[in-house]
């Protein structure tokens, strides 16, 4: 984690050689809460991958 602010929370490092930085946002709206990930790099397929670890750890396995 390299950053946290109220509703985002961020990190970067290195995935397959290439450097990722990923940012989630928790929006409680009432009952519900929505949940945001980006992954961003230079290689779209180590954002990409990036974006769907954090996506899989923060709500689980896509169905």
């Amino acid at each position: 984690m390299t950053f946290t602010s109220d509703p985002h929370i961020g990190g970067a490092g290195d995935l397959n050689g290439s450097g990722v930085a990923v940012l989630v946002t928790c929006l409680s709206q009432g009952s519900r809460t929505f949940i945001e990930v980006v992954g961003a790099s230079d290689n779209s397929a180590a954002a990409e991958e990036a974006r769907n670890r954090i996506r899989t750890i923060t709500m689980g396995p896509a169905s």
